[in-house]
């Protein structure tokens, strides 16, 4: 049921953020399905007593802080992100083993990782960007492609379904800060923008939330 009424709301929150951004209302609508349902929903996902869903609860109060952030002033909603990355990079580093016979699964995700970034960010961004955004979202990717590359790492050492989840979740997390800094950064639109970001977002921290049923410890 709960997930059920995850979708329901997140297609609801897809609609107002395609067809009534205009609305006097639009704001603290979107701000309360996402804070007052969607995110309590996921706590009630993101169960367990692991050390990863122990973080993640907590991150997902830095989440609803951003998600109100962000509509009323975009530097402050992105700052937020920027805690949310650190966390998860940190989540995910706490279940990786640094050791030299491990070196591949450390070295090849983040080549994947660091490199979609820098070729996301040469090709969508920079070019039309303004001079202080450039160098701004450019520290930004640091934190977001380490917290990709982890999570990547992790599933790589571990072959778990929850790590599997997680970094699934994380690259969904990650495709949605780009929609949004192309959305709101630059001159080019998003396609689709409202549907794709909120079935993005939503999707990958509902990923991320269900791996904590398949972890115990």
């Amino acid at each position: 049921m709960a997930y059920l009424l995850y979708l329901g709301v997140t297609l609801l929150i897809a609609g107002f953020d395609s067809y009534f951004k205009g609305a006097p209302s639009y704001t603290p609508i979107n701000i309360a399905l996402r804070v007052v349902v969607l995110l309590p929903l996921l706590f009630a996902i993101a169960r367990g007593t692991s050390t990863y869903a122990r973080l993640l609860r907590r991150t997902l109060w830095v989440v609803m802080a951003a998600d109100v952030l962000l509509p009323l002033f975009f530097p402050a909603g992105m700052g937020a992100f920027l805690v949310v990355h650190l966390l998860n990079a940190h989540n995910f580093y706490r279940h990786v083993e640094l050791r030299r016979d491990r070196i591949g699964s450390l070295v090849v995700p983040a080549v994947f990782a660091f490199g979609l970034a820098i070729l996301l960010y040469v090709r969508f961004l920079y070019p039309t960007m303004d001079p202080l955004f450039r160098v701004l979202v450019g520290v930004y990717l640091v934190p977001i492609a380490l917290a990709l590359s982890l999570s990547i790492t992790g599933w790589a050492q571990r072959r778990a379904r929850w790590s599997l989840l997680a970094s699934a979740g994380m690259f969904l997390f990650f495709c949605t800060d780009f929609q949004v800094a192309v959305e709101f950064l630059t001159d080019t639109r998003v396609p689709y923008y409202g549907l794709s970001n909120a079935l993005i977002y939503y999707g990958g921290l509902l990923l991320m939330s269900e791996a904590t049923a398949r972890l115990r410890s």
